[in-house]
């Protein structure tokens, strides 16, 4: 039997103590429609290109309706998510009854000016305009935040396992599988949640750290080992997200009961509550000076660069890190990839190649993110409109937009710099400038855990720095309203 499948994701992640709104435009140019869902995601390591390899493999007839995607910025415009919702629910509506499922995409941390959870109201709002008997099953961001209500509308939900998310594309994989069972009358998937009580810093959540690394194994081997069908997916919540569901949750799929769900996921939860204070501290956090002074140290006899890590940007342009930097006497290769700044971009695409410009760089995006850094660079590079498909464990396959884009040479300091917002999280932003980042003493990285993909192993050492802005490792520093925030917080 040839089932009929609709396709559709709107995901964001939403930083809500940074002061701007991502308004539609930008979701807009992260939006794809119809048939071009599957030119765009296809053999990619994406949620929606793993909807694809499964129902591809099938033969199953796809619907594609569209994808919409803000990244990960401050809180969404609520106009730009109702009309991209209510275009989903009019793609339904509009083939009522033609549809045997939906496979949906969203992130689970989107937060919007009058919504504190609107990836549960457009769960909700789905439902309603399918009815209760339509499967739903949907993949979510491991950085989501969930409680029942979030998923109340899905039939079955899944979380990514891992942190770089190596297995975007597995956990899609895994949602179109149940999916596919599901209609096929294999199973009749049940789902249970149950939250530890516990808000996990986001420099933390990387899942090769312990003893997170072994909390997650075994919710993996739950997914394999078990008999019968079994899924199990642990989350580690988005802490930057101030909403009532903040924090980390485990959600369990079964052939079977409500019951035996709920066994398996707060079975999992409280392990979690058990390493509670080792999952606090899985790694030194060093203050801006001697998290520099550090690598240096390392960097004199290193044969492969050291990562600064300034984990506590939010908005890639933050200039802590950078403005230190700058203020270094002697001979360090430092190399700052993919700092946010569109109008120092355009500035130096009208200068031109070889030219020398003057630049405040960087830190527009918000009081806390350093402020801007003047300098004069020469543009070594310009890439006009630079799209490329990644190359890295985690963006494999996907499409990569970054506007244009400069290589700027400031003092020594080799920096690009994007008209779009990316973190660099892999070897690509050196590759796509002919760089070679061994050459480099120092990289200065604003990710959180996404870069261990491509550089834990490869550098001579991760330093965790942590600078005054909007994502730091202490979150009792930050003015909670809605959050649980227990008495005992998570300090770094």
């Amino acid at each position: 039997m040839t089932f009929r499948v609709a396709i559709a994701g709107l995901h964001m992640e939403c930083a809500t103590f940074l002061p701007h709104v991502t308004a539609r435009d930008v979701f807009e140019a992260g939006t794809v429609r119809g048939a071009r869902l599957f030119e765009t995601f296809r053999n990619s390591n994406t949620v929606t290109g793993g909807f694809l390899k499964v129902l591809d493999a099938s033969g199953a007839e796809i619907v594609p309706l569209l994808h919409a995607d803000g990244g990960a910025a401050g809180l969404a415009d609520q106009d730009a998510v109702a009309k991209y919702r209510q275009e989903i629910v009019d793609g339904l509506r509009a083939q009522a009854g033609a549809f045997d499922g939906l496979l949906l995409h969203l992130h689970g941390a989107m937060v919007t000016q009058d919504e504190l959870d609107p990836d549960a109201r457009t769960l909700d709002a789905i439902r309603a305009a399918v009815g209760p008997d339509l499967p739903i099953m949907v993949a979510i961001d491991y950085h989501a935040n969930l409680d029942a209500a979030s998923i109340a509308g899905a039939t079955a939900a899944f979380g990514y396992r891992y942190s770089p998310h190596i297995d975007m594309g597995a956990t899609g994989e895994r949602a179109a599988r149940c999916l596919l069972k599901t209609l096929a009358g294999e199973i009749r998937p049940a789902m249970a949640i149950a939250r530890p009580g516990l808000i996990l810093p986001s420099i933390f959540s990387a899942t090769d750290l312990e003893p997170l690394k072994r909390l997650v194994d075994k919710a993996r081997r739950h997914s394999v080992e078990h008999a019968g069908y079994t899924d199990v997916s642990l989350f580690a919540g988005f802490a930057y997200a101030d909403v009532p569901n903040c924090g980390m949750s485990v959600v369990a799929v079964v052939d079977g009961t409500t019951q035996d769900a709920l066994a398996l996921a707060e079975e999992l939860a409280n392990d979690v509550t058990r390493y509670r204070d080792a999952l606090s501290a899985p790694a030194p956090v060093y203050d801006l000076s001697e998290g520099i002074e550090k690598a240096l140290d390392i960097a004199r006899t290193a044969d492969r660069p050291v990562v600064l890590l300034e984990h506590a940007d939010r908005a890639n342009d933050s200039t802590h890190g950078l403005r230190a930097l700058l203020e270094l006497e002697g001979p360090a290769r430092v190399a700052v990839p993919f700092l946010w700044d569109p109008a120092a971009v355009t500035t130096a695409v009208a200068a031109g190649e070889g030219a020398e410009v003057a630049l405040d760089l960087g830190g527009h995006s918000a009081p806390m993110a350093g402020g801007p850094v003047p300098v004069v660079a020469r543009v070594d590079a310009v890439r006009r409109d630079l799209t490329y498909r990644g190359t890295g464990a985690m963006r494999a396959g996907s499409e990569v937009r970054l506007g244009d884009t400069v290589l700027l040479d400031v003092e020594g300091i080799k920096i690009s710099v994007t008209s779009l917002s990316q973190s660099a999280i892999d070897f690509d932003p050196f590759l796509q400038f002919g760089l070679d980042p061994v050459a480099f003493d120092i990289v200065l990285l604003r990710s959180k855990t996404h870069f261990r993909a491509a550089w834990q192993g490869f550098a001579a050492e991760i330093i965790i720095v942590d600078t005054p802005d909007y994502g730091p490792a202490d979150i009792s520093s930050l003015p909670y309203r809605y959050a649980p925030i227990p008495e005992r917080t998570l300090k770094g």
